[in-house]
C-alpha cells in the first residue's frame, strides 16, 4: 500500500507519539548489596529506606539476625539517580529500626513504620516479639525531626505498617494483621485530622484485599491507590496492582500494572511523581544487585 504525503506524516506522529509514551525502567546506581526500597519525593528531596550500617559500610543486625533499617534523604534529581544520601535522625529516643515513610505536602510531617518497644504477640510464629507500628514525626526547623508520636490504634499485639498519606492528607492508608484479616496483612485505613487526631480503623473492601498478603499502599495525585500483592494471577512473586479510588463500580477489581514496572521477580512500593509519568519502584528483579533496589521510570 502507498501512503500519501500527508498520511505518511500523520502515520509517523502518531507512531512517534505511542513509542514517547513507552515506559522506561531504569535500574539505579546507589544500588548494591544492601537493601534500597520505598523512595518518596517530597519538595526538592527523596527519602528512602535502607539498611542502618556500620562506618565500614557493613549491614547492622539486630540480637534476632535481622536487618535494621533507617530513612535516608538526598536532594532531587532529573534523572532519577539518588546521590550524597544522609541518614535521617530523630531527636526523640526510640528504637533503631525505622522504615517506609510517608510525608505531608508540606513536608512538615512524617508518619514511617518503626517497632514497639515492648513485646507483643505474634499470630503467625506464636512467640512474642517486638510487633511493627507506625509513627508520626513533625519537622521542627533547627531541631530536625522530633515531636514523635505512636498511632493511638497501634494495638503491640498486631503489626502495623507501611503508612501512605492520600494527596489531601485526610486519610492514612497503610497495613495491618489485626483481627479480621483475610490474609497475612490487609489494606486498611483511617481519616486524620490536622495530623493529631485519627478516626477509626476501617479495612479497605474485600475487592481490593486478597486471601494472599497486601503491602506498600501509595495514593498517587490523581486518587489511584497502588499497593503490592502475591495474590494468584499476578506476573512474578509480588506485583504492582492499581485501583481507581474515584471508581463508581465498587465491585470493580484492582488490575495487574503492565511489564516493565511488573516483572517476574518482586515488585514493591510503587512511587508515582506529581506529573503522573514518572517515580520509583522497588524490586527483585533479575539482573539485580542482589537485595531489594530502586528503579526510576519515565513515560507511565
Amino acid at each position: 500500500m502507498i501512503l500519501k504525503p500527508q498520511f505518511t506524516l500523520l502515520f509517523l506522529f502518531i507512531l512517534s507519539l505511542g513509542f514517547s509514551q513507552e515506559v522506561e525502567v531504569k535500574r539505579l546506581k546507589i544500588n548494591n548489596k544492601l537493601d534500597h526500597f520505598a523512595a518518596r519525593v517530597v519538595k526538592d528531596k527523596v527519602f528512602f529506606s535502607s539498611n542502618l550500617v556500620t562506618r565500614s559500610g557493613r549491614a547492622i543486625l539486630d540480637k534476632y539476625a535481622q536487618n535494621l533499617y533507617a530513612i535516608y534523604e538526598a536532594p532531587l534529581r532529573e534523572d532519577g539517580e539518588i546521590k550524597d544520601a544522609k541518614l535521617v535522625k530523630k531527636k526523640d529516643v526510640g528504637m533503631s529500626n525505622m522504615s517506609v515513610s510517608t510525608y505531608s505536602k508540606d513536608g512538615k510531617y512524617m508518619y514511617y513504620t518503626a517497632n514497639h518497644t515492648e513485646k507483643g504477640e505474634n499470630k503467625l510464629k506464636d512467640m512474642n516479639t517486638f510487633n511493627l507500628l507506625i509513627q508520626r514525626a513533625e519537622y521542627v526547623e533547627g531541631k530536625g525531626w522530633t515531636n514523635i508520636t505512636t498511632l493511638p490504634f497501634c494495638d503491640p499485639d498486631y503489626n502495623f505498617a507501611h503508612p501512605a498519606l492520600s494527596p489531601d492528607g485526610a486519610t492514612l492508608y497503610f497495613i495491618a494483621d489485626i483481627k479480621g484479616t483475610k490474609g497475612k496483612s490487609d489494606l486498611y485505613k483511617v481519616s486524620v485530622s490536622d495530623h493529631k487526631t485519627y478516626g477509626e480503623v476501617t479495612k479497605l473492601g474485600e475487592h481490593i484485599n486478597s486471601p494472599r498478603t497486601e503491602t506498600f499502599p501509595f495514593v498517587s495525585a490523581d486518587n489511584k491507590l497502588y499497593f503490592s500483592s502475591d495474590r494468584r494471577g499476578g506476573k512474578g512473586g509480588i506485583d504492582i496492582y492499581e485501583y481507581d479510588l474515584n471508581a463508581t463500580n465498587i465491585i470493580k477489581e484492582p488490575v495487574s500494572l503492565d511489564e516493565p514496572i511488573n516483572s517476574r521477580g518482586d515488585d514493591f512500593s510503587f512511587f508515582l511523581n506529581d506529573d503522573l509519568t514518572s517515580g520509583f519502584i522497588s524490586s527483585r528483579r533479575s539482573r539485580g544487585e542482589g537485595g531489594d533496589d530502586l528503579y526510576y521510570f519515565t513515560g507511565f
